[in-house]
This record gives structure tokens, sequence and C-alpha cells, in this order.
């Protein structure tokens, strides 16, 4: 029984520091396009150039009409914390 409540005290620990880690925008819709645009983002982001990154948030069928550069810079936070810190450096804010 004490293990189950260790146990269940993890999970809701685990939780919030996900929830707080988590920066990425869920009710953009340019983020929903940097976000399916995951592995060709992974991809690019350590050696790819910005014209690369934004070529793979632009596509038929994306949900934000928005240019990708634009995409990239309002959604830093979609990734992992290397691609982040990539993504941060080649489209810095404020957006255009």
């Amino acid at each position: 029984m004490r293990f189950e409540i260790k146990l269940l005290a993890l999970c809701f620990a685990l939780a919030g520091v996900s929830a707080e880690v988590d920066k990425c925008p869920k009710d953009e819709y340019a983020c929903l396009d940097v976000i399916n645009s995951s592995l060709c983002i992974s991809q690019n982001a350590a050696s790819g150039t910005a014209a690369a990154l934004a070529e793979c948030v632009t596509y038929t069928g994306a949900a934000s009409s928005l240019p990708g550069a634009t995409k990239l810079c309002r959604c830093p936070g979609c990734h992992s914390a290397s691609i982040n810190a990539a993504i941060s450096r080649l489209f810095p804010t404020p957006c255009n």
C-alpha cells in the first residue's frame, strides 16, 4: 500500500514538471504546423539554415497560412531543448 501511494505521488510530481516545461502554445494554429513538421525540423535544426527550417512548416494543407519563419518564431517551445535553442537562435523574437 505504501508503494502504491509513493508511486501515485511520483506520477503527480512528474505530470506537474512536464506541464511546466511545455512552452508550446497549443491554441496557436502555427504551432500545430510546427508540431506536425517535427521530423523535418529535427533533421535540419543542427545544420540547416533558417530557410530550410521555414520550408519544413510550409506545406499544402497546413493549419496556418503564416510564412514559415513567423510560425517558427511564434512557437519556440514545441520541441526538445536543443531544437528549441536552434529555432530561437534562427528566428528570434519579436516575430515579423
